[in-house]
């Protein structure tokens, strides 16, 4: 499994949160490339100097690489030899080189640290997550707040039972993380507008809220079977979740009540168009909420 880590120098100094989390993840046969983007030097004036600027802008660069090169050194012994880290060093706009260079590995997922921002914020500085949730073709991991390797990690997987979310899952069982102990799955469905529309509906035998309910609770079951499968069952528990909230509010009270720190939920959608024009559920999840999330994209 090939992973690529958006690494930034403070990393070096430990305690990242996107470090962490891989390491509690503990996918299996992983190579993780760090992958470094310098920023393009920007100095007014110099570019038309024919004498200085070559010079000087060449040296600035180089003194950049090196000292990425060094922090990367060092990260890699946080890293630890089990994800046999490799440093890649580049020169560009964070989100695209990381982009690209994944497509060029054929990278299994992209992991970054995911700072939470205001929408307004985050949506004028266009952001590396931000990025990367719009832009990448594949999985990407953004790490949140403290990541304390000793404690169990609690996930809540979102589903909306789709057949694109059934292929996202199987994507999931796939990557195989070993180190999550307990999964949550979850869905949600409009209880109270279905009961309101049940005064005009012909009689029936079972109300449509409760087969709506019973539903889903038969198509969580079934899919946390065919994860039981994919994952060691003595390593990993699950269970099933059917909220009546919103979505938004679904997921958070599951977070909470659940005490998970990842959130796993579905890309929805393949194309630019799709992702730039989406509104979803994984955009806003990904950008604003303040827990690690894993968007899977198949």
């Amino acid at each position: 499994m090939k992973i690529v880590l958006g690494a930034e120098l403070a990393m070096a100094a430990g305690g990242s949160s996107v470090v962490g989390l891989l390491k509690r993840l503990r996918f299996p046969q992983a190579q993780v490339d760090m992958m470094h983007a310098v920023p393009p030097p920007i100095y007014t004036g110099w570019e038309y100097d024919p004498v200085i600027a070559p010079s000087v802008l060449a040296e600035i660069a180089q003194q950049d690489r090196d000292s990425a090169a060094g922090s990367l050194e060092k990260l890699a012994q946080e890293l630890g030899s089990a994800l046999h880290p490799v440093a890649v060093v580049t020169t560009g706009n964070p989100a695209e080189r990381l982009m690209t260079y994944a497509d060029e590995c054929k990278a299994d997922l992209i992991a970054v640290n995911g700072t939470v921002a205001g929408p307004l914020v985050a949506f004028l500085t266009g952001s590396v997550a931000r990025g990367l949730v719009i832009g990448a073709h594949q999985s990407v991991l953004l790490a949140r707040g403290e990541s304390d390797e000793l404690r169990p990690l609690r996930a809540v997987l979102a589903t909306d039972h789709s057949p694109y979310s059934e292929r996202c899952i199987a994507q999931l069982s796939t990557l195989w993380p070993q180190g999550i102990q307990h999964i949550t799955v979850l869905t949600s469905f409009p209880e109270e507008r279905l009961r309101a529309m049940e005064p005009m509906l012909p009689p029936v035998s079972v109300p449509p809220t409760q087969a709506v309910r019973e539903t889903l609770e038969a198509k969580n079951n079934a899919l946390i079977e065919r994860l039981g499968g994919c994952f060691h069952p003595m390593l990993t528990t699950f269970e099933s979740r059917v909220s009546p909230l919103p979505v938004h509010e679904a997921i958070a009270e599951a977070m909470k009540e659940t005490n998970a720190e990842l959130l796993i939920l579905g890309a929805h959608g393949h194309s630019f168009l799709q992702r730039l024009t989406l509104g979803s559920t994984s955009f806003r999840e990904a950008v604003f909420s303040p827990y690690s999330v894993l968007v899977m994209r198949a």
